[in-house]
C-alpha cells in the first residue's frame, strides 16, 4: 500500500513538473518529462496528446505529428488533437495531409487562428472557393489581419475575381506596411518583370525595396529590368548587390559576368562567369569565359573552355 502511495506521489509530481515547464515556456522539458510518463502509463492516452502539444509549442512539427498520430489513433475525434495535428502538418508545408485533421477539427471553426489554418490549408490545396470562405470569414471577425485580406485577395484572383480581389487589396494597403503587403507587391513586380514589362518592374521592384525588403533575386531582378531599358553598366549595381546577398544565385552571377564582358572589364568578369558556366545553365557562358580568357591571355584556359561550350 506504502509503494502505491508513493508511486501515486511520484506520478503527480512529474505531471506537475511537466504542467509548470509548460506554464513557463520550457517546451522542450515539458515533451521530454510528458514522454517519460507517456511510456510509464502507455494507458494513458492524453499523455500523448500533451507530448505533442508541447513538441508543437517548441516548434519541433514532425515529432509531434508523430505523436498526436499514436494519439488520435485512440481519440480519431478528438478535436484539440486533430487541430494541433492539423496546425503541425501546415507548419511542414504539407497542406493537403493537414486538411483532413483540420475538417475534423471544425468546431473550432469561431476562433480567429481555425479561420487562418484552414483558409492557407484550402488555398494550398487549390481550393480556392474553399479558401475565400474562410479567408472572408476571418475578415470579418479581425478586420485588421493582413493575412486574412491577403489570402481572400489571391484566392479571388485565383478564380478571376479581378474586382473584387482590387478592392481587398485596397484594404490590406490601408493597414499600412506589413509583411503581407510586402509579399502582395513582390508578387505584382515578379509578374511584371516576368512579363517582359521592364519600366513597370522596375517601379514596382523600388517599391518593395523600399519597404524593406533585402533579397538577391529582387535585386538581380531590378538589374535585368535596368539593364533592359538602360543599359549593362547602370544594372552592374544591382547585379553586384545579388551575388553579395547570395552567391549561389547563378542567374545573376551569369549577368554580372556577361555584363562586365560587355562593359570590358574581363578580368572582373571571369570570377562570376566560372561561378555561373559550372553550373552548366547555359552553354554559351563557357563561349563568354573563353572570351574572357583570351582577353587576359589565359589562352590555354580558353581554349578549354571553349570544348566545354561546344
Amino acid at each position: 500500500m506504502q509503494v502505491i502511495w508513493l508511486m501515486t506521489l511520484l506520478l503527480l509530481g512529474q505531471a506537475e513538473a511537466a504542467r509548470e515547464a509548460m506554464r513557463l515556456g520550457r517546451f522542450d522539458e515539458a515533451a521530454r518529462l510528458y514522454g517519460a510518463l507517456a511510456k510509464q502509463y502507455p494507458e494513458a492516452v492524453m499523455l500523448r496528446y500533451n507530448v505533442g502539444l508541447a513538441l508543437y509549442s517548441a516548434k519541433k512539427y514532425g515529432p509531434a505529428v508523430a505523436e498526436l498520430k499514436v494519439f488520435l489513433k485512440s481519440q480519431p475525434d478528438s478535436p484539440q488533437g486533430n487541430l494541433i495535428a492539423g496546425a503541425a502538418l501546415l507548419k511542414l508545408k504539407e497542406a493537403c495531409p493537414a486538411l483532413p485533421y483540420l475538417k475534423k477539427a471544425a468546431s473550432f471553426s469561431s476562433t480567429p487562428e481555425y479561420l487562418e489554418q484552414r483558409g492557407e490549408a484550402e488555398a494550398a490545396c487549390g481550393n480556392a472557393a474553399e479558401a475565400e470562405r474562410w479567408f472572408a470569414l476571418l475578415t470579418g471577425k479581425q478586420t485588421a489581419n493582413p493575412r486574412g485580406w491577403y489570402g481572400l485577395g489571391l484566392a479571388q484572383v485565383a478564380q478571376g475575381k479581378e474586382a473584387e480581389a482590387k478592392v481587398v487589396f485596397e484594404r490590406l494597403a490601408a493597414l499600412g506596411p506589413t509583411p503581407e503587403l510586402r509579399r502582395l507587391e513582390r508578387d505584382i513586380a515578379r509578374g511584371l518583370w516576368t512579363a517582359g514589362r521592364y519600366a513597370e518592374a522596375r517601379e514596382a521592384l523600388q517599391r518593395v525595396k523600399a519597404l524593406g525588403l533585402r533579397e538577391a533575386a529582387l535585386e538581380y531582378e531590378l538589374g535585368d529590368s535596368t539593364e533592359k531599358l538602360d543599359g549593362p553598366e547602370a544594372a552592374l549595381p544591382f547585379y553586384r548587390d545579388a551575388v553579395k546577398l547570395d552567391p549561389k544565385l547563378v542567374s545573376a552571377q551569369a549577368a554580372l559576368g556577361r555584363a562586365l564582358v560587355t562593359l570590358k572589364l574581363p578580368q572582373e568578369a571571369i570570377g562570376p562567369l566560372e561561378i555561373a558556366a559550372r553550373a552548366n545553365i547555359d552553354k554559351s557562358l563557357w563561349v563568354a569565359l573563353a572570351n574572357a580568357y583570351r582577353v587576359v591571355g589565359r589562352d590555354a584556359d580558353a581554349k578549354l573552355a571553349l570544348q566545354k561550350g561546344r
